[in-house]
C-alpha cells in the first residue's frame, strides 16, 4: 500500500506541473500571438516593401540561432527555471522598447535582441515537458502542453488584431510586455525537475567539449537528423504564414481583425485535435502520423496564395494546420523516445536550432519569391521544401527498413 502511494505521488506531481507549465505557456503564447499579428505591419511602416519585411524579420531568427544550442546544454547543468525567468524579463523589456521605438536602426537591433531573448523560453519549454513526461505517454503529455500553447496562439491574434484596429498598431506590444512581466509570478511556482541532476553534473559552466560531444552523438543518429529536417520544414512554413500571411491578406484588402482571425483559425486544429492525435500517436506509431501530416499540409498549401474569398482562405488554413497538428507534437515526442534523459535540454537546444533555422530560411527564401513574382507566390517556397522533406522522409524510412515506432 505504501509503495502504491509513492507511485501515485510522482504521477500526481507530474500532472500538476504539466498543468501549471501549460498554463504559463498558454499566457506566453497569447502575448506572443498578440504582437506577432501586427508585427509585419509594424515593420512595413519603417521599410515600405514586403520583401524587406521578410529580411528584417529573419534577423530575430538569426540571433536566436546562435543561442539555442548553448542554452539547451546550460539548462541541463543549472536547471530550467532560472533561465526561463531571465528570458521572460528580457522579452518584456524588448516588447516595451518596440512600443516606444520610432527609429528604423533601432528596429534592426530590437529584432536581434528579441531573437536572443526568446530562444531560452522555447528551448526550456520543450526540455521541461521531456523532463516530466512518463514513458508511454510522451505523445499525450507533449500534446497537452501543445494544446494550451496553441490555445494562446488562437486567442492572441484575435486580441492583437482587436487592439490594433480599436486603438493603435503599437498597442499589442504594450499589452504583451506588461502581462508577460506579470506571468513571471507563475514561473516562480514551478518545480525544477532538472535542477538536482544539474548540480551533480561536472561543473555548472558551459564548455566547448560539451557541444562537441553532443554534436557527434547527434550526427550518429539518422532518425534524429530526419526529424530535425522535418522541424526545419515546419518552421519554414510557420515563418511564411506569420510574416507574409498578414501582408498577403492586407494586400487583398482585409483589416487587422480579419488577419488576426485568419491566424487564430490556423491554431484551431492544435486546440481541437492535438491531445487525441498525441494519444493516437502513442498507440499506432508517431512516424506514420508525422508523414501523414506533411502530406495533408503539402496538398493544401499549393492553392493558398491564389485564393481571395475569406471562407476559402479560412478553410484552407484550417486544413493545412490540421496536417501540422499531426506532425509537430509527435516529432518532439519521438525525440523524447530516442535521446537520453540527461541530455533533454541539449537536444531541445538542437531542435530549437532547427526551428530557428526554419524561421530564418523561410522569410529570406519567401522574400526572393515575393520580389520576383509578387505577394501571391508567398507560399510556393513552402510547397517546394515540404515536397523535398516528404521525399527524403520516405527514402530514409526505406533505408532504415521501417524505423521502430
Amino acid at each position: 500500500m505504501f509503495k502504491l502511494r509513492l507511485q501515485r505521488q510522482p504521477k500526481a506531481q507530474a500532472h500538476t506541473q504539466l498543468l501549471l507549465f501549460s498554463t504559463i505557456f498558454f499566457l506566453f503564447s497569447v502575448f506572443i500571438g498578440a504582437f506577432i499579428t501586427v508585427h509585419p505591419l509594424y515593420l512595413k511602416q519603417f521599410l515600405g516593401k514586403a520583401e524587406l519585411v521578410g529580411l528584417i524579420a529573419a534577423l530575430a531568427s538569426f540571433a536566436g540561432l546562435a543561442f539555442s544550442l548553448p542554452v539547451g546544454v546550460l539548462s541541463d547543468k543549472i536547471g530550467r527555471k532560472r533561465l526561463l525567468i531571465v528570458s521572460f524579463l528580457l522579452i518584456s523589456g524588448v516588447l516595451f522598447a518596440f512600443f516606444r521605438n520610432t527609429s528604423l536602426y533601432a528596429v534592426i537591433w530590437l529584432q536581434v535582441a528579441f531573437g536572443i531573448a526568446v530562444a531560452p523560453a522555447w528551448v526550456i519549454s520543450e526540455a521541461f515537458i521531456k523532463d516530466i513526461s512518463p514513458t508511454g505517454r510522451r505523445g499525450e503529455f507533449r500534446s497537452f502542453y501543445g494544446t494550451f500553447a496553441n490555445a494562446g496562439i488562437f486567442i492572441g491574434p484575435l486580441i492583437g488584431g482587436f487592439l490594433a484596429e480599436r486603438f493603435e498598431i503599437r498597442t499589442p506590444y504594450l499589452f504583451s510586455a506588461l502581462l508577460l512581466l506579470a506571468s513571471v509570478l507563475l514561473v516562480l511556482k514551478l518545480k525544477d525537475n532538472n535542477r538536482d541532476s544539474g548540480r551533480n553534473s561536472t561543473g555548472n559552466g558551459l564548455g566547448k567539449d560539451d557541444l562537441v560531444v553532443l554534436l557527434k552523438e547527434f550526427n550518429q543518429q539518422r532518425e534524429l537528423k530526419v526529424l530535425a529536417l522535418c522541424t526545419v520544414s515546419l518552421f519554414f512554413w510557420y515563418s511564411a504564414k506569420w510574416v507574409f500571411g498578414p501582408l498577403f491578406l492586407r494586400d487583398l484588402g482585409y483589416n487587422p481583425f480579419i488577419i488576426g482571425l485568419w491566424l487564430g483559425i490556423s491554431a484551431a486544429p492544435f486546440l481541437l485535435f492535438q491531445i487525441p492525435l498525441g494519444k493516437l500517436g502513442d498507440r499506432i506509431g508517431k512516424t506514420k502520423m508525422i508523414y501523414l501530416g506533411f502530406l495533408i499540409s503539402t496538398l493544401f498549401i499549393i492553392p493558398l496564395g491564389f485564393l481571395t474569398l475569406l471562407p476559402g482562405l479560412l478553410a484552407t488554413i484550417f486544413i493545412i494546420s490540421l496536417g501540422t497538428t499531426f506532425a509537430e507534437p509527435l516529432i518532439e515526442a519521438r525525440v523524447t523516445d530516442i535521446v537520453p534523459r540527461e541530455r533533454y535540454g541539449a537536444y531541445s537546444g538542437i531542435f530549437e536550432f532547427a526551428k530557428t533555422s526554419g524561421f530564418l530560411i523561410g522569410p529570406v527564401s519567401t522574400s526572393i519569391f515575393v520580389y520576383l513574382f509578387g505577394i501571391s507566390f508567398s507560399f510556393i517556397p513552402t510547397v517546394i521544401i515540404f515536397i523535398m522533406t516528404l521525399a527524403l522522409f520516405l527514402y530514409t524510412q526505406r533505408c532504415l527498413c521501417r524505423l521502430p515506432l
